[in-house]
């Protein structure tokens, strides 16, 4: 509909709602191999960093700290600040949703089911290297890299890194921040 703040509003629950069912319907199926079991793991990530993305824009918006929100309520409530007549209002209210309409033709219903069904086929971008086969093993070689080259490590052999590397603690503090 319209850009209003209300509209806008309701356009991020719906969308905040929408991403739970997919999440729902996502997690119901349960993936054969390991690598769609990864894959679905980080669609649902994706998906609830755009619910929690979503939900703060909410929080500003319930928050009204400019008193918008607040004006637009009492502007369909027929009530203004100014004065203006409430039909006059009512009329500019029109105006302005059939003009977004005529901008946007396309923001018209989509079919929901077909979109979900693209975004639980998704592959999501996962970075790994060779060695770590899709997160079913750890590569430190680039850790160990960095570990030999700053000023509180030592040149010692991957093997003896590997003890090393769970004791952080080991390492003094003012080296640490360097």
């Amino acid at each position: 509909m319209s850009s209003t703040l209300l509209e806008v509003t309701r356009a991020a629950h719906e969308d905040v709602e929408q991403l739970e069912r997919l999440m729902v319907k996502d997690l119901q199926n349960d993936p054969p191999t390991a690598k769609d079991k990864l894959y679905q793991s980080h669609r649902v990530r994706n998906n609830i960093d755009t619910i929690i993305s979503t939900t703060e824009k909410l929080i500003e918006i319930y928050e009204d700290k400019d008193n918008a929100r607040k004006d637009e309520i009492a502007a369909l409530g027929g009530q203004t600040a100014t004065g203006i007549n409430v039909f006059s209002a009512f009329y500019d209210r029109l105006k302005e949703i059939r003009e977004y309409h005529r901008k946007h033709p396309a923001a018209r219903l989509v079919n929901v089911n077909e979109e979900d069904e693209a975004l639980l086929k998704e592959e999501p971008v996962i970075e790994f290297s060779g060695e770590e086969a899709f997160g079913r093993y750890l590569d430190l070689h680039e850790l160990f890299n960095q570990y030999i080259n700053s000023k509180f490590g030592s040149k010692i052999e991957y093997s003896a890194y590997l003890d090393v590397f769970s004791q952080p603690h080991n390492i003094p503090r003012k080296l640490k921040s360097t």
